[in-house]
């Protein structure tokens, strides 16, 4: 058997310690090599130890042709990741592999596998799979109606959505205008003093021509 470790917390000073005494509690064995430690949120998996290590075990995948077991061991699932959906792809990835992913807090991941069951492998992984493939879509609805929520509660307070406009004051407005309708500068020049937009300028234009013709009424 072929056993790698992986431990992770989120900020620099909290500690792996029990962790470690977890994975080596099950794995006396394990060799510290085959430990990897992130100190990294969980929020997504660009993490330099937990990368390095998937690039070991696909090399390992490749050349070990099923003639050992190989695992990957986490206490707690959530170490792995927090994200339901990006947890779902990666045990996905240890199942096209052929890793064992051991969870020591669930027990039925630790079943043994030996050369007449190797197929609780795939079992396991596919069970773990499924069942965050349904917490995936459970964040999923969850998220859309706190958003559907929020913005509802948010528009009965009166909150308005989008890019707050950009400021500009009237008198400086006016002056870079005339400037512009006089043939002194150019559109994009007037664009670039008062730092709009094509689209926001000429709705400025559009806006002051018409409080000018009604002011002239």
């Amino acid at each position: 058997m072929i056993s790698y470790g992986y431990e992770r917390v989120s900020t620099k000073d909290q500690n792996l310690e029990r962790q470690d005494i977890a994975i080596k509690k099950f794995r006396p064995e394990i060799p510290e090599a085959n430990l990897f430690r992130d100190k990294l949120t969980g929020k997504n998996f660009d993490r330099e130890a937990y990368q390095s290590m998937k690039i070991i075990l696909e090399h390992i995948s490749k050349v070990n042709e099923g003639k050992e077991l190989i695992e990957v061991i986490f206490e707690e699932l959530d170490r792995l990741g927090r994200n339901a959906d990006g947890i779902k792809q990666e045990l996905q990835w240890f199942k096209e592999h052929n890793i064992c992913v051991r969870i020591l807090e669930i027990p039925t991941t630790l079943i043994d596998v030996n050369e007449s069951n190797k197929w609780v492998i795939d079992l396991i992984n596919q069970i773990l799979i499924e069942v965050y493939a349904a917490m995936a879509q459970q964040e999923l609805e969850k998220r859309s109606k706190r958003q559907a929520e929020g913005i509802e509660a948010a528009l009965n307070r009166g909150v308005k959505f989008g890019r707050k406009p950009i400021e500009v004051k009237a008198k400086a407005f006016e002056e870079v205008y005339m400037r512009w309708k006089s043939g002194e500068i150019t559109a994009v020049q007037a664009m670039k003093i008062l730092e709009l937009k094509p689209n926001t300028f000429y709705r400025r234009v559009h806006d002051y021509e018409g409080q000018v013709t009604n002011d002239g009424k």
